[in-house]
Order: structure tokens, then sequence, then C-alpha cells
């Protein structure tokens, strides 16, 4: 049977790769819906509906599953202002994976490595920028200075230079190419780069990414690994305690539940795929397969969006996180890329900001330091229009255009910036608490 003859009429998976893959991806979504984000108000519906699909294909792995999956990842991206490309990652592989079980013809497993392959290109091409490059700014001296606090025992090199960002770049691109090419490798490499974000800066990210790695492995790599796992189970559950006592004595801190479960999954993947590393083909480690059609559309597709931020039309769900990427026109910083939006950047720039009769003198400073959106001016009429503090006058240039906004509390305050309907508030494109100044630390 081929992966694209894999489901049954009843939309069940009856492929022990994509039933691999299924409760893989239940897994990822399971850490994802731990994520500190769902506490926020409104996110319990999607939580319970991510949750949901996520163990019903724990338990019988179909279309279903992965539907509710999906929606519980789409709602808080349109609704709920969520900034994360994981999310948006989990909703694309949801949703193909759904459609894979009307559609038979679909490679599914396919469209899954590519996706992921696609991440990690597009993460390394957004950190090709002078600020990443730069020790003193860069997020990934931040992530490094953030694992030596974690890891107090360690004593890590953290006054390296701009080696560190160049090597960050150089293995998310060796990621992708090891996951398109199907190797092994990806699982050692991969775990090893996840852990450090992990346990500071990306808690959830690295195991749906893990995920994505489940769709490299072949029929008979999965019957290896059922084969090691039997022969030397005792010897895998030895090492898996070992790394996670190392941790907890690095970090000076008894594990937490959530950090036992990632570090069973990291350090697992890693013993397992090293116990297969003599059975891999290392032949031909950069020729890439020929894909069908449909996969390349939708790797194009991926590719293409995650370059929206070139073209300003978004920032956020690009892949574009801890990169120091800035798309201002002021500041823009990338290497490779122009900016492609012409003359006039997105962001709003507030030259006046006066709070009601200057009670808030402090906030009002923070708005003319700062670049805004539509969304964050929603958020300033939901959070701040009460009496007391009316009106909130707010005047500068938008997409170079000057404005004047006589009150954000009132109902026609987006008139003001030439729109004709409400902007919709809940679907976050550009980056919140941005400054104006250009060398700026890492930001997520």
């Amino acid at each position: 049977m081929t992966s694209t003859h894999t489901f049954s009429s009843g939309c069940l998976l009856i492929n022990p790769k994509l039933r691999w893959w299924a409760r893989a991806f239940a897994v990822g979504s399971l850490i994802h819906v731990c994520l500190p984000d769902f506490q926020q108000p409104g996110w319990t519906a999607p939580q319970i509906v991510e949750t949901v699909g996520a163990l019903l294909l724990l338990w019988r792995p179909t279309a279903w599953g992965f539907l509710l999956c999906t929606v519980g990842t789409l709602y808080p991206l349109v609704f709920l202002r969520d900034v994360l490309t994981q999310s948006m990652y989990l909703t694309w592989v949801g949703f193909f994976s759904c459609l894979a079980a009307v559609v038979h013809r679909i490679d599914l497993l396919a469209i899954v490595r590519w996706l992921t392959a696609g991440t990690y290109w597009l993460a390394a091409l957004h950190k090709i920028n002078s600020d990443f490059l730069n020790p003193e700014i860069s997020c990934a001296h931040h992530a490094l200075r953030q694992l030596d606090e974690h890891w107090q025992w360690a004593s890590l090199p953290t006054d390296l230079g701009v080696e560190l960002s160049i090597m960050v770049i150089v293995i998310e691109c060796i990621i992708g190419l090891f996951i398109v090419r199907r190797s092994l490798l990806v699982w050692p490499v991969g775990c090893l780069f996840h852990w450090g974000l992990t346990v500071t800066l990306a808690p959830a990210f690295g195991l749906v990414m893990l995920a994505g790695y489940c769709s490299t492995l072949s029929a008979r790599q999965m019957v290896l690994i059922r084969h090691f796992i039997r022969k030397r189970l005792g010897l895998t559950f030895i090492v898996i305690v070992l790394l996670i006592g190392l941790e907890s004595l690095l970090s000076g801190q008894v594990p937490s539940v959530m950090t036992v479960i990632k570090g069973t999954l990291f350090f697992g993947s890693v013993v397992l795929s090293i116990g297969l590393l003599g059975t891999m083909n290392f032949k031909g480690l950069i020729e890439l397969r020929p894909t069908s059609l449909h996969v390349k559309i939708i790797f194009i597709t991926w590719i293409g969006h995650g370059l929206t931020p070139y073209f300003g039309l978004q920032y956020q769900h690009a892949a574009a996180m801890l990169s120091n990427l800035r798309i201002d026109q002021d500041c823009f910083n990338s290497l490779v890329l122009p900016p492609f939006y012409g003359r006039h950047d997105p962001y709003i720039r507030l030259d006046i900001a006066s709070i009601g009769h200057g009670q808030r003198p402090k906030r009002e400073q923070i708005l003319k330091d700062g670049l805004w959106n539509l969304a964050a001016l929603s958020t300033m009429r939901r959070n701040w229009c009460i009496p007391e503090l009316r009106p909130i006058r707010l005047g500068g240039h938008w997409v170079g255009r000057p404005f004047r906004v006589d009150d954000l509390c009132s109902d026609d305050w987006y008139t003001n910036l030439g729109l004709s309907t409400p902007p919709w508030p809940g679907f976050q494109l550009y980056q919140k608490n941005l400054k104006r100044e250009c060398l700026t630390p890492c930001i997520h």
C-alpha cells in the first residue's frame, strides 16, 4: 500500500506510517495547548477543541481528529491574536491531513516534510540580517545567555561573537535538508538544537517540529524502531533518566512533569535515532527526490506566505520568530531581500498622543516611542476607553499619510485613518512592543 492510498471510506487512517504521523501530530498538539497563551481569556474553548482532537488521534486516528485540531488552532489565529508560527504550521498540516482523508491522491507525508523543512529554511533566511549578526542584540546570543542562566553549573561561553549567529543559521539550513532527504541525522541534530530553546524561550516549538520529523520515517525504519525498543527498552530508559537527571543537575531544579515529558520525547528520539544510524544510506545526501505537483504548489505557497514580511503584509506567523528581523522602513535590516512594499511600511507612527487630561504621561511617551498597528489600536480602545481617560487623541503617519484621531474611543475612529470599515481586531499581523529605535534587543 502506498501513501497515496491510505484511508478507508470511513476516513480511518489504515497505513501504519500515517498512524505514526497522526499520533506524533497529536503529541505536538497536546504540548501546544499547554502553552501559557491558553491561559488568556477566551482561549479555553479552542484549547478544549484541540485537546479533544489530539486525544482522538491518539486513540483512533481519523480525519475528525485532524479537523478538530485544525479548528482549535485556527480560531486563536483569526480571533484571538495568536502570534505563533507553530500555530500556523499546525493549522496547515492539520488541514492537509484532514483533506487527505477525502482526497486519496494527496501525498500527505511529503507535504508535511516540505512544510517542516520550509519552516526551517524561512527561519534561516529571516535571520540573515545585520541585527541577528550583531552579538550585542542578537537573539542567538540572548538565547545562549538565557540557557547559561538556566544551566547554572554549565558555564557556557556567552562571549561568543558572530560565529554563534552563523552557526544557528547553518544548523537550520541543514535540518531542513535532512528532513527532505529523510535522513535519520535530523533527529539527533534537531533534538539537540531545540532542547536549549525548549527549556528557555520556546517551550513547545521544538516538539511541534519533532512531530514533523516523523514524516521522514520509512516503513522499514518504523519496524526497526519497534525492534530496537523491544530489545533495548531498559537501556533506553536508563539513558533518558540520566539525561533528565543531568538537566536537573545543571539547572539546580527538580524537573517538572512537563520537563520530564519533553525530556523523554527529545532524549528518547535521540537514543532511537542513534541506534538506527547504522542502517542509514549516506549516499546522495544532498540529492532531492522528485515530488508531486500538488506538493510543490503547497510548498511554494508556504514559502510565499513566509516571505510576506518583506512585502509589508505581516510579520507574525512567517517563521520570523527570534530572528531580529526588522521590516519598518527606517530600520529594515535584511541582508538578502529588499523591502518590496514601496516607500512606506505598514507600521503606525504616533507623533501626538494625549490621554484624557494628561493623567498618563508615561503611557503617552510609550505611544510616541513605539511602532503600532491597527490591531494594537483596537486593543487600546478595549483596555483604555473609560470615561476618566477620554478623549484619547492620536496623530501621526500611516502608510505615508498623516492622520489625526480626535478620540480613539469614538465609534468612527477608524475613518480618520482612511478606513471605511473597522479593522479586524483578532488577527495579529505585526510585532507588538516594537520601538522606533533600530538597535533593539531580541524580541519574539
